[in-house]
């Protein structure tokens, strides 16, 4: 079996019959497949969402977990796929993508696509990833978890690291691909839609998710210590700040501004920084 869906899910009804249609009625014409469904026990009414597709899933259970890479990690162990994809529930595939993508030339470790945020609002972010990645980008940004087919063996030692309550996806990203260096490819398809109004996005978990990036580059050993790690990422939001600004502003003005010479001094001693510490 070439591919493995694990999908989780804790009182997300609406968001689950979502993610549901898209794997199972979205004109998917792929059959290599079987889909996983985990659910934290939820009392929403989302049993019922998974009872309407329990003829088509190779497993489901409804359970109380101890959190989302618990719950990811009971799926893994259902798994019989050679990759595996993880869209959660309120997430979903774009029409058509399963028949799209190339599955016979899949031989890396984790082949990653692009994948598109999608607001409360309705609105939408496209992302598109480097053919290329960086250590820096993967541990600034990494890549999209509900867009990236990741073998199956990488889990062989385990799961996902559990002591982790929101960024274990991008300690896994980290650890396999900075220091294991294992192979990675880009394919230049929109895999899925993210909702962007999850558990990462609120902010009362950002103190949470930036002690546990400390935590990470501390425990992994990766040569850049937490507080280069928040100036990176300080310094990146300045400048996106800045060049949303430009997008609204009167353009030509502002490249001729003394601000503009100053960020661009800035940017340009940034590089250098990174250069130096990632010798890339």
């Amino acid at each position: 079996m070439k591919l493995s869906i694990i999908t989780i899910n804790y009182n997300d009804k609406d968001g689950l019959a979502k993610t549901l249609d898209s794997v199972w009625n979205w004109q998917q014409g792929f059959d290599d497949f079987e889909h996983i469904v985990i659910d934290g026990g939820s009392t929403d009414g989302s049993v019922g969402v998974i009872e309407q597709y329990a003829g088509q899933l190779s497993y489901w259970v409804s359970e109380p977990d101890k959190g989302i890479y618990n719950a990811m990690n009971k799926g893994i162990a259902q798994a019989k796929g050679e990759y595996l994809l993880f869209l959660n529930g309120g997430d979903w595939l774009a029409p058509g993508i399963l028949s799209s993508l190339p599955f016979d030339t899949f031989v890396e470790d984790i082949v990653y696509g692009d994948f598109i945020y999608v607001k409360e609002n309705g609105s939408k972010i496209y992302v598109r990833y480097a053919d290329r990645l960086t250590d820096l980008f993967l541990l600034v940004y990494s890549i999209g978890h509900p867009a990236s087919f990741i073998r199956r063996s990488l889990f062989r030692d385990g799961g996902y690291d559990e002591s982790f309550r929101v960024v274990s996806d991008w300690a896994f990203f980290c650890e396999q691909i900075i220091k294991n260096r294992c192979s990675v490819r880009h394919i230049r398809y929109d895999v899925s839609y993210f909702n962007m109004y999850g558990i990462s996005a609120r902010k009362d978990m950002q103190s949470i998710i930036k002690e546990e990036h400390h935590r990470f580059l501390a425990e992994a050993n990766i040569p850049v210590t937490p507080m280069l790690h928040d100036n990176i990422i300080e310094k990146i939001e300045t400048l996106e700040h800045t060049f949303s600004y430009l997008t609204k502003s009167k353009t030509d003005a502002f490249l001729a501004s003394k601000r503009m010479q100053y960020y661009t001094r800035k940017f340009i001693k940034i590089m250098f920084i990174i250069k130096k510490i990632f010798k890339q």
